[in-house]
């Protein structure tokens, strides 16, 4: 009778040293393919500044000037209507036929604002523009903004609460950091404001000739991420409302009988789009005068979106930035905020290396 030899199986430390062995695969791995896939969004997020950069420059071309941004140093808080001289429509918005953008552009009334109330515009500035969005951003919404009709913001109704298109991108028309370097404790977000320093960048209010930029154009800022600026940041306190009847506010000031500014600035359509930058990039300290109309639930410390929107990323050390000659870079959290401060001034004669930011 011929004997079966018994077959020996994989014992349970066996097993488990090779799920161990798997675990830390896995663990070791997974940092790298999280960082690939990272540096793939970021270089996305890249390209999309250079693609805005060919449209500004496309735009100067025909137009002999740069498209108009936002604020400047014409900007008067007690007459809050000379904030927006150019009308309720963005940079972003006039850039679109130069950077295959036709079909949207298109569809827009420039007569009027982008929101106005009959749903004119609606169709053009509801437009998801993926040019528009940085990939790295965490946002949610599908591209869009998600009000519902209200007394606050009857715009949304002629959508059917649908809502317009976002935009992880911002003129920096302007830079108010303290020339000195030192803080003047205007906020824990924003703690080198100084306000009287106010100096204009290449996208200001206005339109602004090449030869303007005495610092250079590839010396000066033009476009930068604010990602993830949404409707959850606006904040009674700070910000305006419509005051539920067709009575248009003046753009930059509080609705009739209101008070406030009125900025729906995560809109690519919205002429409040571009901000100041007044402090390092990716800040993450709560917005300024933040009051109990903040929604509590709200990640505040995700963006210092609100009265102080910045430059922000959701990168790691920093964010993306477009400067006047097309070029892209990649400002460091680290930045010297007197530095970045030269980089955004148009004129003011500042000499910056490259390994300074």
């Amino acid at each position: 009778m011929r004997l079966r030899t018994r077959r020996s199986g994989f014992t349970l430390i066996e097993l488990l040293v090779v799920i161990a062995i798997i675990a830390v695969l896995i663990a070791l791995l997974l940092p790298a393919v999280q960082a690939a896939r990272e540096a793939a969004r970021r270089s996305q997020c890249t390209n999309n500044l250079k693609q805005l950069g060919l449209a500004l420059h496309n735009y100067e071309s025909s137009n002999g000037s740069f498209p108009p941004g936002g604020e400047s140093t014409n900007f008067k808080a007690t007459t809050p209507a000379t904030q927006f001289v150019d009308g309720g429509w963005s940079t972003l918005a006039r850039i679109l036929p130069y950077m295959e953008g036709g079909a949207t552009f298109n569809t827009l009334n420039f007569t009027v604002d982008y929101n106005e109330l009959t749903g004119m515009n609606y169709t053009g500035a509801s437009s998801v523009v993926s040019v528009f969005l940085c990939p790295s951003s965490t946002r949610s919404g599908g591209g869009r903004d998600s009000w519902s009709a209200s007394a606050q913001s009857p715009e949304e109704a002629v959508g059917g609460n649908k809502g317009y298109g976002y935009a992880d991108y911002g003129a920096t028309c302007y830079t108010d950091i303290n020339p000195a370097g030192q803080s003047t404790g205007y906020s824990a977000a924003t703690p080198y404001r100084l306000k009287t320093s106010r100096a204009n960048g290449l996208l200001k209010e206005g339109q602004t000739r090449i030869a303007e930029a005495i610092d250079g154009t590839s010396n000066t800022m033009a476009i930068g991420e604010d990602a993830g600026r949404d409707e959850s940041f606006l904040s009674p306190y700070t910000e305006g409302y419509y005051d539920g009847t067709n009575t248009r506010p003046v753009l930059g000031q509080g609705p009739a009988g209101g008070t406030g500014a009125y900025r729906r600035y995560w809109r690519w359509a919205e002429p409040d789009g571009a901000y100041g930058v007044s402090g390092a990039p990716n800040n993450k300290a709560r917005p300024m005068k933040e009051t109990s109309s903040w929604p509590s639930t709200v990640g505040t410390a995700g963006n210092n979106a609100g009265a102080n929107d910045e430059l922000f990323s959701f990168h790691s050390g920093g964010v993306n930035a477009l400067f006047g000659d097309g070029s892209v870079r990649f400002i460091k959290d680290s930045i010297n905020v007197v530095t970045l401060r030269s980089l955004v001034t148009l004129s003011g004669g500042e000499v910056v290396s490259a390994d300074s930011f």
